[in-house]
């Protein structure tokens, strides 16, 4: 009888990771200012909401049971950089995107930055990741560059800032704010962490 026991529990515990993916990843979407910082502001446009209302989009509409999306704040909400880098090294996430918006005197600027780090000790994964950002944005002007951020140097995990436009920019602006541009940036940001 324990025999037939332990063999109905073997077999159990074998079904059970025959359907479990060992493919789950965690995306931590860092979203960036909060509460009393509204970072870039322009004509009443937030970047603090733009960022949120985008990574909460992201979040919403991944199709992906393997893929768990958490944010760092879903409400407005201030973090400190200290607060949010604990937060993200506790998760121990597959790769980390912090969603950022530009601005520049001249009004002409415009397109997407992709930062990384030499200093983060996942350096290399994080120049994946903004390889396949950088490729998933494929209508828009992009650029990757180095910098040595202090997110970027202390998360310990694959990280990349991703400036998504500039807001002092009328095309950039009407992507960042429109619904069909949102969707846009969602959608490639989707395709770039499948």
């Amino acid at each position: 009888m324990k025999k037939i026991s332990k063999f109905i529990g073997l077999a159990c515990v074998t079904i059970t990771l025959a359907f479990t993916s060992i493919d789950n990843k965690i995306i931590v979407i860092d979203v960036s200012h909060g509460g009393h910082d509204s970072g870039i502001c322009v004509d009443q446009l937030k970047e603090k909401e733009i960022a949120l209302h985008i990574a909460t989009k992201i979040k919403e509409l991944n199709k992906n049971e393997n893929v768990e999306i958490i944010l760092t704040r879903e409400s407005d909400k201030f973090l400190t950089l200290n607060e949010r880098i604990e937060n993200i090294n506790k998760l121990k996430p597959d790769v980390v995107i912090s969603l950022h918006v530009n601005s520049n005197e001249n009004k002409n600027k415009n397109g997407m930055e992709i930062f990384v780090s030499d200093k983060n000790n996942q350096k290399e994964k994080s120049k994946e990741l903004a390889l396949n950002l950088f490729n998933s944005f494929d209508d828009h002007q992009v650029e990757v560059k180095n910098a040595d951020y202090y997110l970027l140097k202390n998360v310990n995990y694959p990280i990349a800032i991703v400036e998504l436009g500039y807001l002092t920019n009328g095309k950039d602006r009407q992507l960042l704010t429109s619904k069909i541009g949102q969707l846009q940036v969602v959608t490639s940001i989707l395709k770039a962490i499948k």
